[in-house]
C-alpha cells in the first residue's frame, strides 16, 4: 500500500514559512506597541508639579515577543508607584494601564493583520 504523502509535505513547509514570516513580522508589531504604549504613559502622566521629571523616566524593554513598559530605577521613577497607586497623602494618577488599555485594540489588528499575511504568503 502507497501512500501519497506529497500534499501533507507541501502543507508542511508552507506552515515552517509562515511561522517564520510570523515571528518577524510580530517582533515589528511588538515592538511598536510598546513605543505606543511608552508614548501613551507619558502622555497621561500627571501634571502635577510634584512629577514633572516623571515622565522621562518611562521606557521599555523587549525580550523576543515579549516586552515590558515602565519606570526606570532613577530619579522620580523610584517614586513611580506613588504616583501610579497614590498614597496617604496623594491620589493615584494612573499612566501605564491606561496606555496599554488604548493600545490593545491597535495591538490585536496589527497581530491578526500580521497573521493573516504570513499565512497567506507561505499556503
Amino acid at each position: 500500500m502507497d501512500i501519497d504523502l506529497s500534499e501533507f509535505k507541501s502543507l508542511s513547509v508552507g506552515i515552517g514559512r509562515a511561522s517564520a514570516s510570523l515571528v518577524a513580522a510580530e517582533s515589528a508589531v511588538v515592538e511598536k506597541a510598546l513605543v505606543n504604549i511608552k508614548k501613551g504613559a507619558r502622555e497621561n502622566v500627571s501634571t502635577d508639579p510634584t512629577w514633572n521629571r516623571l515622565a522621562q523616566t518611562i521606557n521599555y524593554d523587549k525580550f523576543g515577543l515579549n516586552g515590558v513598559v515602565g519606570y526606570d530605577d532613577r530619579g522620580q521613577g523610584e517614586l513611580a508607584s506613588i504616583a501610579e497607586y497614590g498614597s496617604a497623602r496623594h491620589a493615584p494618577h494612573p499612566a501605564l494601564l491606561p496606555a496599554a488599555r488604548d493600545e490593545l485594540p491597535r495591538f490585536e489588528k496589527a497581530t491578526l493583520d500580521a497573521l493573516t499575511k504570513a499565512i497567506g504568503g507561505a499556503l
